[in-house]
Protein backbone atom coordinates (compact mmCIF):
# COMPACT_ATOMS: atom_id res chain seq x y z
CA UNK A 1 0.00 0.00 0.00
CA UNK A 2 1.18 3.36 -0.70
CA UNK A 3 1.04 6.41 1.31
CA UNK A 4 2.05 10.25 0.13
CA UNK A 5 2.62 13.41 2.22
CA UNK A 6 0.22 15.89 0.76
CA UNK A 7 -0.70 19.41 1.42
CA UNK A 8 -3.05 22.17 1.75
CA UNK A 9 -3.00 25.72 1.26
CA UNK A 10 -2.27 26.37 5.28
CA UNK A 11 0.98 24.21 4.96
CA UNK A 12 2.56 26.86 2.39
CA UNK A 13 3.37 30.08 2.00
CA UNK A 14 4.84 31.56 -1.15
CA UNK A 15 8.15 32.70 -1.07
CA UNK A 16 8.65 36.87 -2.17
CA UNK A 17 11.31 37.24 -4.73
CA UNK A 18 12.66 40.41 -6.68
CA UNK A 19 9.97 42.32 -8.35
CA UNK A 20 9.92 45.56 -10.59
CA UNK A 21 6.41 46.21 -10.18
CA UNK A 22 5.53 50.08 -9.29
CA UNK A 23 2.47 49.73 -8.48
CA UNK A 24 -0.44 46.72 -9.05
CA UNK A 25 -2.51 48.62 -11.75
CA UNK A 26 0.53 47.21 -13.50
CA UNK A 27 -0.82 43.57 -13.48
CA UNK A 28 -2.93 42.00 -16.00
CA UNK A 29 -5.27 39.35 -14.24
CA UNK A 30 -7.30 38.36 -17.36
CA UNK A 31 -7.73 35.04 -19.02
CA UNK A 32 -7.45 33.64 -22.14
CA UNK A 33 -9.07 30.22 -22.83
CA UNK A 34 -9.97 28.16 -25.92
CA UNK A 35 -12.45 28.36 -28.22
CA UNK A 36 -12.62 32.54 -28.27
CA UNK A 37 -13.48 32.31 -24.64
CA UNK A 38 -11.71 35.97 -22.21
CA UNK A 39 -11.99 36.39 -19.00
CA UNK A 40 -10.87 40.24 -17.38
CA UNK A 41 -11.08 38.08 -14.01
CA UNK A 42 -9.62 35.02 -12.94
CA UNK A 43 -12.19 34.25 -10.09
CA UNK A 44 -15.97 32.68 -10.16
CA UNK A 45 -18.79 31.13 -8.10
CA UNK A 46 -19.34 28.00 -7.37
CA UNK A 47 -22.06 26.30 -9.56
CA UNK A 48 -24.25 25.58 -6.24
CA UNK A 49 -28.17 26.48 -5.57
CA UNK A 50 -27.66 29.40 -2.46
CA UNK A 51 -24.73 30.88 -4.81
CA UNK A 52 -26.02 31.02 -8.44
CA UNK A 53 -29.16 32.56 -9.40
CA UNK A 54 -30.09 35.25 -12.29
CA UNK A 55 -28.46 38.21 -10.30
CA UNK A 56 -25.36 36.71 -9.79
CA UNK A 57 -24.88 35.67 -13.30
CA UNK A 58 -25.79 39.24 -14.26
CA UNK A 59 -22.86 40.70 -11.85
CA UNK A 60 -20.59 38.35 -13.11
CA UNK A 61 -21.51 39.06 -16.93
CA UNK A 62 -20.75 42.94 -15.82
CA UNK A 63 -17.36 42.35 -14.51
CA UNK A 64 -16.42 40.23 -17.57
CA UNK A 65 -16.10 36.94 -15.55
CA UNK A 66 -17.61 33.34 -16.05
CA UNK A 67 -20.68 32.19 -14.65
CA UNK A 68 -22.16 28.75 -14.75
CA UNK A 69 -25.75 27.98 -13.90
CA UNK A 70 -26.00 25.17 -11.58
CA UNK A 71 -28.38 22.06 -12.46
CA UNK A 72 -30.41 21.87 -9.17
CA UNK A 73 -33.22 23.71 -10.95
CA UNK A 74 -35.57 22.34 -13.70
CA UNK A 75 -34.86 22.83 -17.16
CA UNK A 76 -37.28 25.25 -17.62
CA UNK A 77 -35.79 27.68 -14.95
CA UNK A 78 -32.29 27.26 -16.08
CA UNK A 79 -33.61 28.43 -20.04
CA UNK A 80 -35.73 31.44 -18.18
CA UNK A 81 -32.46 33.01 -17.06
CA UNK A 82 -30.44 32.58 -20.10
CA UNK A 83 -33.58 34.11 -22.02
CA UNK A 84 -33.94 36.57 -19.76
CA UNK A 85 -30.04 37.60 -19.73
CA UNK A 86 -29.91 37.02 -23.47
CA UNK A 87 -32.80 39.40 -24.26
CA UNK A 88 -30.58 42.17 -22.69
CA UNK A 89 -26.60 41.01 -23.58
CA UNK A 90 -26.39 39.75 -26.87
CA UNK A 91 -22.87 38.29 -25.97
CA UNK A 92 -23.66 36.94 -22.42
CA UNK A 93 -23.02 33.35 -23.64
CA UNK A 94 -19.48 34.39 -23.43
CA UNK A 95 -19.20 34.43 -19.84
CA UNK A 96 -22.36 32.90 -18.22
CA UNK A 97 -22.69 28.62 -18.82
CA UNK A 98 -24.85 25.69 -17.52
CA UNK A 99 -24.24 22.61 -15.69
CA UNK A 100 -25.23 19.00 -16.39
CA UNK A 101 -24.93 15.63 -14.62
CA UNK A 102 -24.76 12.33 -16.48
CA UNK A 103 -28.55 11.05 -16.60
CA UNK A 104 -30.44 10.17 -19.22
CA UNK A 105 -32.85 13.73 -19.74
CA UNK A 106 -29.08 15.67 -19.30
CA UNK A 107 -27.96 14.05 -22.50
CA UNK A 108 -31.45 15.53 -23.78
CA UNK A 109 -31.07 18.79 -22.59
CA UNK A 110 -27.62 19.35 -24.00
CA UNK A 111 -29.52 19.85 -27.10
CA UNK A 112 -31.65 22.27 -25.97
CA UNK A 113 -28.90 24.59 -24.59
CA UNK A 114 -26.87 24.11 -27.13
CA UNK A 115 -29.38 24.98 -30.13
CA UNK A 116 -30.48 28.58 -27.21
CA UNK A 117 -26.84 29.29 -28.03
CA UNK A 118 -24.83 28.15 -24.76
CA UNK A 119 -21.01 27.97 -25.49
CA UNK A 120 -20.13 26.92 -22.27
CA UNK A 121 -20.85 23.61 -20.46
CA UNK A 122 -19.88 22.15 -17.37
CA UNK A 123 -20.60 18.22 -16.64
CA UNK A 124 -20.48 18.49 -12.91
CA UNK A 125 -20.54 15.49 -10.58
CA UNK A 126 -18.88 14.82 -7.75
CA UNK A 127 -16.72 12.41 -8.83
CA UNK A 128 -15.27 12.88 -12.31
CA UNK A 129 -13.38 10.28 -12.66
CA UNK A 130 -15.89 7.84 -13.51
CA UNK A 131 -16.53 6.02 -16.40
CA UNK A 132 -20.39 7.90 -16.51
CA UNK A 133 -18.80 11.31 -16.99
CA UNK A 134 -16.22 10.26 -18.95
CA UNK A 135 -19.10 9.36 -21.59
CA UNK A 136 -20.80 12.27 -21.26
CA UNK A 137 -17.47 14.32 -21.93
CA UNK A 138 -17.08 12.39 -24.74
CA UNK A 139 -20.54 12.63 -25.90
CA UNK A 140 -20.81 16.81 -25.69
CA UNK A 141 -16.94 16.85 -27.61
CA UNK A 142 -17.94 14.84 -30.36
CA UNK A 143 -21.32 15.89 -31.16
CA UNK A 144 -20.71 19.75 -29.91
CA UNK A 145 -17.48 20.19 -30.45
CA UNK A 146 -17.26 23.83 -30.92
CA UNK A 147 -18.67 24.10 -27.38
CA UNK A 148 -16.31 25.22 -24.14
CA UNK A 149 -16.44 21.68 -22.19
CA UNK A 150 -15.63 21.97 -18.26
CA UNK A 151 -15.83 18.25 -16.60
CA UNK A 152 -15.29 17.23 -12.89
CA UNK A 153 -14.75 17.01 -10.32
CA UNK A 154 -10.92 15.08 -10.15
CA UNK A 155 -8.44 15.20 -7.49
CA UNK A 156 -5.79 13.05 -9.01
CA UNK A 157 -3.22 13.92 -12.86
CA UNK A 158 -4.67 10.45 -14.52
CA UNK A 159 -8.36 11.71 -13.63
CA UNK A 160 -7.87 14.54 -15.32
CA UNK A 161 -6.14 13.31 -18.11
CA UNK A 162 -9.01 11.08 -18.36
CA UNK A 163 -11.33 13.85 -18.85
CA UNK A 164 -9.32 15.83 -21.11
CA UNK A 165 -8.26 12.67 -23.24
CA UNK A 166 -12.22 12.29 -23.79
CA UNK A 167 -12.63 15.67 -25.18
CA UNK A 168 -12.87 18.40 -21.62
CA UNK A 169 -11.06 21.50 -22.55
CA UNK A 170 -11.00 22.58 -19.16
CA UNK A 171 -10.80 20.27 -15.75
CA UNK A 172 -12.27 21.15 -12.55
CA UNK A 173 -10.10 20.06 -9.20
CA UNK A 174 -11.21 19.23 -5.91
CA UNK A 175 -12.95 16.40 -3.73
CA UNK A 176 -13.58 17.11 -0.69
CA UNK A 177 -12.05 20.58 -0.13
CA UNK A 178 -15.17 22.95 0.21
CA UNK A 179 -16.09 24.13 3.51
CA UNK A 180 -19.53 22.16 4.00
CA UNK A 181 -18.54 19.33 2.22
CA UNK A 182 -18.47 16.25 3.91
CA UNK A 183 -17.02 13.70 1.47
CA UNK A 184 -13.50 12.93 3.64
CA UNK A 185 -15.51 12.66 6.18
CA UNK A 186 -18.20 10.43 5.42
CA UNK A 187 -16.84 8.07 2.24
CA UNK A 188 -12.72 8.74 3.55
CA UNK A 189 -11.79 9.94 -0.10
CA UNK A 190 -10.26 13.24 -1.18
CA UNK A 191 -6.74 14.70 -1.82
CA UNK A 192 -6.08 18.01 0.07
CA UNK A 193 -6.28 20.64 -2.58
CA UNK A 194 -2.85 22.15 -3.09
CA UNK A 195 -1.78 18.68 -3.92
CA UNK A 196 -4.68 17.89 -6.30
CA UNK A 197 -3.87 20.95 -7.42
CA UNK A 198 0.01 20.21 -8.33
CA UNK A 199 -0.57 16.28 -9.59
CA UNK A 200 -2.78 17.99 -12.44
CA UNK A 201 -0.73 20.76 -13.12
CA UNK A 202 1.80 18.38 -13.49
CA UNK A 203 0.41 16.01 -15.48
CA UNK A 204 -0.14 18.92 -17.99
CA UNK A 205 3.21 20.27 -17.74
CA UNK A 206 4.84 17.02 -18.58
CA UNK A 207 2.19 16.02 -21.64
CA UNK A 208 2.76 18.53 -24.47
CA UNK A 209 -0.62 16.74 -26.22
CA UNK A 210 -2.31 19.09 -23.28
CA UNK A 211 -0.64 22.66 -23.83
CA UNK A 212 -3.75 23.64 -24.79
CA UNK A 213 -6.34 22.08 -21.76
CA UNK A 214 -6.89 24.18 -18.36
CA UNK A 215 -7.60 23.22 -15.20
CA UNK A 216 -10.37 25.12 -12.71
CA UNK A 217 -9.94 24.96 -9.11
CA UNK A 218 -12.58 24.46 -7.14
CA UNK A 219 -13.00 24.69 -3.49
CA UNK A 220 -10.85 24.66 -0.34
CA UNK A 221 -10.11 28.45 -0.38
CA UNK A 222 -11.10 30.55 3.06
CA UNK A 223 -9.28 32.97 2.48
CA UNK A 224 -7.36 35.88 -0.33
CA UNK A 225 -3.95 34.07 0.05
CA UNK A 226 -5.82 30.90 -1.11
CA UNK A 227 -7.03 32.16 -4.44
CA UNK A 228 -3.15 33.34 -5.07
CA UNK A 229 -1.71 29.63 -4.06
CA UNK A 230 -4.47 28.73 -6.07
CA UNK A 231 -3.57 30.41 -9.63
CA UNK A 232 -0.21 29.23 -9.22
CA UNK A 233 -1.37 25.54 -10.42
CA UNK A 234 -4.95 26.77 -12.52
CA UNK A 235 -5.96 29.14 -14.77
CA UNK A 236 -9.18 30.19 -12.66
CA UNK A 237 -10.41 29.39 -9.45
CA UNK A 238 -14.36 28.76 -8.41
CA UNK A 239 -15.42 29.11 -4.63
CA UNK A 240 -18.45 28.89 -2.82
CA UNK A 241 -17.36 29.54 0.86
CA UNK A 242 -16.27 33.17 -0.40
CA UNK A 243 -19.13 34.14 -2.54
CA UNK A 244 -21.93 32.59 0.28
CA UNK A 245 -23.54 35.22 1.92
CA UNK A 246 -22.82 37.98 -0.81
CA UNK A 247 -26.22 40.43 -1.10
CA UNK A 248 -27.47 39.29 -4.91
CA UNK A 249 -27.41 35.50 -3.87
CA UNK A 250 -30.29 33.56 -3.14
CA UNK A 251 -31.83 33.35 -0.07
CA UNK A 252 -32.88 36.25 2.24
CA UNK A 253 -30.74 37.54 5.04
CA UNK A 254 -31.45 36.52 8.56
CA UNK A 255 -31.05 38.53 11.42
CA UNK A 256 -28.87 36.40 14.55
CA UNK A 257 -28.09 38.43 17.76
CA UNK A 258 -27.79 41.37 15.75
CA UNK A 259 -25.59 39.82 12.77
CA UNK A 260 -26.76 39.40 9.49
CA UNK A 261 -26.46 36.05 7.94
CA UNK A 262 -27.43 34.29 4.66
CA UNK A 263 -28.30 30.58 3.69
CA UNK A 264 -24.79 28.32 2.34
CA UNK A 265 -25.65 24.50 1.54
CA UNK A 266 -23.66 22.14 0.28
CA UNK A 267 -24.82 20.48 -3.30
CA UNK A 268 -25.22 17.29 -1.83
CA UNK A 269 -28.14 18.14 0.58
CA UNK A 270 -30.88 18.93 -2.25
CA UNK A 271 -30.54 14.89 -2.97
CA UNK A 272 -33.09 13.07 -1.27
CA UNK A 273 -30.41 9.90 -0.68
CA UNK A 274 -26.71 9.66 0.43
CA UNK A 275 -25.48 13.29 1.69
CA UNK A 276 -22.21 14.15 1.21
CA UNK A 277 -22.44 17.73 2.28
CA UNK A 278 -24.18 20.10 5.46
CA UNK A 279 -26.89 22.99 5.58
CA UNK A 280 -24.57 26.30 6.95
CA UNK A 281 -25.09 29.64 7.56
CA UNK A 282 -22.79 32.30 7.22
CA UNK A 283 -21.63 35.72 7.27
CA UNK A 284 -23.56 38.62 5.16
CA UNK A 285 -20.38 39.33 3.03
CA UNK A 286 -22.61 42.83 0.62
CA UNK A 287 -22.08 43.04 -2.60
CA UNK A 288 -19.88 41.12 -5.51
CA UNK A 289 -18.81 43.51 -7.19
CA UNK A 290 -17.35 44.52 -3.08
CA UNK A 291 -16.02 40.63 -2.83
CA UNK A 292 -14.52 40.23 -6.13
CA UNK A 293 -12.51 44.06 -5.96
CA UNK A 294 -10.66 42.83 -2.26
CA UNK A 295 -10.34 39.42 -4.06
CA UNK A 296 -8.54 40.99 -7.24
CA UNK A 297 -6.61 43.21 -5.01
CA UNK A 298 -5.00 40.33 -3.11
CA UNK A 299 -4.23 38.24 -6.06
CA UNK A 300 -2.32 41.30 -7.34
CA UNK A 301 -0.57 41.65 -4.45
CA UNK A 302 0.58 38.03 -4.40
CA UNK A 303 1.54 38.81 -7.89
CA UNK A 304 3.37 41.92 -7.12
CA UNK A 305 5.33 39.90 -4.58
CA UNK A 306 7.02 37.61 -6.88
CA UNK A 307 7.29 39.97 -9.47
CA UNK A 308 4.44 38.74 -12.14
CA UNK A 309 2.45 40.93 -14.74
CA UNK A 310 0.27 38.55 -15.06
CA UNK A 311 -1.16 34.95 -14.00
CA UNK A 312 1.46 32.84 -16.77
CA UNK A 313 4.17 34.78 -14.78
CA UNK A 314 2.94 33.95 -11.47
CA UNK A 315 3.38 30.15 -12.21
CA UNK A 316 6.25 30.46 -13.72
CA UNK A 317 7.71 32.81 -10.85
CA UNK A 318 6.19 30.99 -7.76
CA UNK A 319 8.61 29.38 -4.86
CA UNK A 320 6.99 27.89 -1.73
CA UNK A 321 8.22 27.28 1.41
CA UNK A 322 6.67 24.64 3.93
CA UNK A 323 5.55 26.06 7.49
CA UNK A 324 4.80 24.52 10.70
CA UNK A 325 2.16 25.01 12.94
CA UNK A 326 3.57 27.56 14.50
CA UNK A 327 4.26 29.30 10.84
CA UNK A 328 0.41 29.18 10.68
CA UNK A 329 -0.05 30.78 14.17
CA UNK A 330 2.71 33.27 12.98
CA UNK A 331 0.91 34.22 9.73
CA UNK A 332 -2.03 35.41 11.52
CA UNK A 333 -2.51 39.15 13.68
CA UNK A 334 -0.85 37.35 17.23
CA UNK A 335 0.10 38.39 20.62
CA UNK A 336 -2.24 41.64 20.27
CA UNK A 337 -5.78 42.27 21.06
CA UNK A 338 -7.58 42.85 18.17
CA UNK A 339 -9.80 46.30 18.01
Amino acid sequence: MKFEETLTFNDVLIKPSYSEIRSRSEIDLSVNLSKGLNFSIPVFPANMKTIVNLQVAEEFYKLGGMCLLHRFCSTDEQLDILKTLHNKYKDVFDYIGVSVGVKDEDYKNIKIFYDLGIRIICVDVAHGDSLNCVNMTNFIFKNFPDVFLIAGNVATGSGAFRLWLAGADAVKVGVGSGSICLTRITAGVGVPQLSALIDVHKTRTNNPLLKDKFIIADGGCSKVGDLVKSLCFSDMVMSGNMFAGALESPGEEIEIDGNKYKQYDGSSTHKSDYIEGVKAMVPAKGKITNIVKSMLEGISSGCSYVGAHNLHELKTNAEFVKITNAGIIESHAHDVVIR
